[in-house]
């Protein structure tokens, strides 16, 4: 009997060391994922800032854009200088862009001419009307030295620069500059902020580390240390404090750190990641980052942990009160144990052989490719000598007619051959291009000819041109557009019939994009569209299918990449998209302004 005992207690000893050891594993390994999980949040933090960096650039330069079309499209240097004077385009011009806060024209020694504002907020307006000459680089702007755009400034937290655009005559010679603010904090509300604020959101600061864009309105305009301390003088600054340290010193980079959700009504401190990187824009140097707090991204982790550690110091003091029954059963769960380790390894297994699969295929593409070139490559060379020799022989035999006829048959076959090899290096060729004017409707037609080589034979494509018309544009862009489009339909249905056609606008299509786009009004305007019999975009993704990496075809190899360079194309360009699809396929309407118009192909 004190054998027993004594087994006994050495029993529940050695359960009790073994819960003791458990419950300090158990908190090392909380303690390594949670850096594990910090290390992940940072990663993909900035992975995001990266994309919300390159979104703040585009937009902005967009809104630039827009500026210099309006401008080139209704103010005459060549009289005296003024603004359009039909409301309408004023108007027009406003509504196309929601940041737009005003607009001024002055001559080339700074005296202003006129100005117009988008809102009727008078403090507003005066404070602009004073402040829009004060940015450092105005005095350049008028000499046109000054790309884009000039220095940030404040008015009742909004945040504000100048866009510029000068005016010149046709001496080349500066006669006057037109001035628009754009309201920062408005762009970032209407085209930059995400849903998900309560957990993550993006923010951009000046070189003066004051908030530029902020889902906080009442954030704009602090500087993010002396204006918060004089608005909360009794919380903690010393993590913010490192934060702007680090910040000045690294270009890009990213930090865990102690701060608050400073809209929100009792400010706590809470662990948050930050991600930032500077980026120039026009005159001026800002830092974009993006901040999440760790423990709302992050808190399921270190809550199932937890959960896991109450459940295995409650196990071990449980098992070494039923020792006994404990050791009886150690060798059924042992089993169960192993049972499972081998499920997962089959599971790890299946895994890896899908994940081995794919990058085979994916490496067979890619080998079968770069093989396609090097045999088009060396068809291209046998074919010279051929085109060659077969033309001497049409020389030498011409007197010969059934000779001669067999000779030129040879020759149109070995000359389509060789037509055929140069089209598909031309496709696989990488280079830069300009923007030039000429000739729209040969890209199309090479598009055309090119995809159809390239496509599979259960796909019909069906070409429809009947304008010539050249335009400015880069030699590439439309065949990409085309390119993604007709690759877009065919993989939405395997023996898709496309029709690409290259027509003029109808009268009502011209009115529609008239009263969209006052920079199109009295031009001469081109459509392409692609047209497919597909089953149609699903319209829970209709609002979204320019969004990149979204994808509905992930088992396919779908990239998500298609439509969003289509849309980057277009938007590059100031040209016009318009989307129409339902169960009965999809169409893609593009719009684009001719430099010359001539008779339709049928004419």
């Amino acid at each position: 009997m004190k054998k027993l005992t004594k087994k006994m207690n050495a029993l529940f000893i050695t359960v009790m060391v073994i819960t003791f050891l458990g419950i300090i594993i158990t908190a090392l390994s909380y303690h390594n994922i949670q850096q594990e999980a910090l290390k992940m949040g940072k990663t993909q933090l900035e992975q995001v800032n990266e994309v919300s960096t390159k979104l703040i650039v585009a937009e902005v330069a967009s809104s630039a854009n827009d500026l210099d079309s309006f401008i080139i499209d209704t103010v005459d240097a060549s009289v005296p200088l003024q603004l359009p004077q039909q409301n309408d385009l004023l108007s027009q011009f406003f509504k196309r862009n929601s940041a737009f806060a005003g607009i001024f024209l002055f001559d080339k020694t700074g005296q202003e001419l006129e100005h117009h504002f988008a809102s009727e907020d008078a403090t507003v307006n005066d404070e602009l009307a004073d402040k829009v000459k004060l940015d450092p680089f105005f005095s350049n702007a008028l000499k046109g030295q000054v790309t884009q755009n000039g220095k940030a400034y404040f008015i009742n937290q909004n945040s504000f620069f100048n866009l510029y655009h000068p005016i010149y005559n046709a001496k080349k010679e500066s006669v006057g500059l037109v001035v628009v603010p754009l309201n920062l904090e408005q762009l970032f509300l209407a085209k930059i902020q995400p849903t998900d604020t309560d957990q993550r959101y993006p923010l951009m600061k000046n070189e003066k580390m004051e908030v530029v864009m902020h889902p906080a309105k009442e954030q704009v305009g602090l500087n993010i240390i002396t204006g918060r301390q004089k608005k909360f003088p009794n919380l903690d600054y010393t993590d913010l404090e490192r934060l702007d340290r680090y910040q000045k010193q690294h270009e890009k980079g990213s930090l865990s750190y102690h701060s608050y959700w400073w809209n929100e009504s009792n400010l706590t401190s809470v662990l948050k990641l930050n991600a930032f990187q500077w980026v120039k824009i026009g005159e001026e140097r800002f830092v974009i980052a993006n901040t999440s707090d760790f423990y709302q991204d992050n808190g399921w982790i270190l809550h199932d942990l937890l959960i896991n550690l109450g459940l295995v110091v409650i196990l071990l003091m449980v098992a070494s009160l039923l020792v006994l029954m404990a050791r009886l059963n150690a060798r059924q769960q042992q089993v169960a144990n192993e049972n499972q380790r081998l499920k997962d390894k089959r599971q790890l297994e299946s895994e890896k052989h899908q994940l081995e699969k794919r990058l085979l295929q994916e490496s067979k593409m890619e080998t079968i490719g770069l093989v396609t070139t090097g045999i088009v490559h060396d068809m291209n060379n046998f074919l010279t000598p051929l085109l060659g020799n077969i033309e001497l022989l049409m020389t030498e035999y011409k007197d010969d007619a059934e000779l001669f006829e067999d000779l030129k048959d040879m020759h149109f076959a070995a000359k389509k051959g060789q037509q055929l090899s140069q089209r598909i290096l031309h496709f696989s060729k990488e280079q830069d291009q300009i923007k030039k004017v000429q000739s729209l409707t040969a890209a199309v037609t090479e598009a055309i000819a090119v995809m159809k080589i390239l496509i599979p034979r259960s796909v019909t494509i069906k070409a429809n041109i009947e304008l010539k018309a050249d335009a400015l544009f880069q030699q590439d862009d439309v065949q990409v557009l085309l390119y993604n489009l007709i690759t877009n339909a065919y993989q939405a249905r395997a023996d898709a019939t496309i029709t690409v056609s290259l027509t003029t606008p109808s009268a009502a299509m011209q009115k529609k994009i008239a009263n969209q786009a006052i920079i199109y009004q009295n031009k001469n305007l081109a459509m392409i569209q692609v047209s497919d019999n597909g089953p149609g975009i699903d319209q829970s993704v209709q609002d979204q299918i320019f969004t990149p990496f979204l994808t509905t075809r992930k088992e396919e190899g779908g990239t998500g990449l298609g439509l969003f360079v289509v849309s980057s194309i277009i938007k590059r360009n100031s040209w016009l998209l318009e989307v129409t699809s339902s169960t009965a396929g999809t169409c893609f309407s593009l719009i684009i302004p001719i430099i010359k118009k001539e008779d339709t192909l049928n004419s």
